[in-house]
């Protein structure tokens, strides 16, 4: 029986990158089906790796570069609420979209989230369940934590 789901499930993979492949044209390899919005401000460079229960909200754009690796979980949200002048906005929830830039050569272990505005640099890891709140320049480290910042040195 789980053989029979293993086929279904590559189907589906299968049928979600025939019907997107503008998105996925620089062999991009899905192991589950990401959910998307603002998919065409979504910019994926070769030999990525998308696991399953990804969530990618790409309103303020998202560039994911080479040999990148978005483990089980992983949310990259490019957009979220101003919170210039709160006293209108909470009522009017106006949005503030700001880029979200990963490296080449990251790993986002399972469940990180990267909010607006981050630029994480190449050869990084971000430790499961870590919030990226900042920017993450320093090449060649383990990142973690809630906010995540640089833990060891691994290069």
């Amino acid at each position: 029986m789980e053989y029979f789901y293993k086929i279904i499930k590559k189907i589906h993979i299968f049928m979600h990158k025939l019907l997107n492949r503008s998105i996925y044209s620089n062999g991009v390899i899905l192991y589950g089906i990401p959910r998307m919005i603002n998919s065409k401000e979504i910019i994926f460079e070769k030999d990525v790796r998308i696991n399953d229960n990804v969530f990618l909200h790409g309103a303020g754009k998202i560039i994911v570069k080479e040999n990148v690796t978005l483990s089980y979980g992983v949310s990259l949200i490019s957009t979220g609420y101003s919170l210039e002048n709160w006293e209108k906005n909470k009522i009017t929830k106006q949005h503030i979209n700001k880029k979200i830039i990963i490296g080449e050569n990251v790993w986002l272990c399972a469940n990180v989230t990267v909010l607006p505005g981050v630029t994480i640099a190449k050869d990084i890891v971000v430790a499961a369940g870590s919030v990226v709140t900042k920017d993450l320049l320093q090449s060649g480290y383990i990142y973690g934590g809630s906010p995540a910042k640089a833990i060891k040195k691994i290069i």
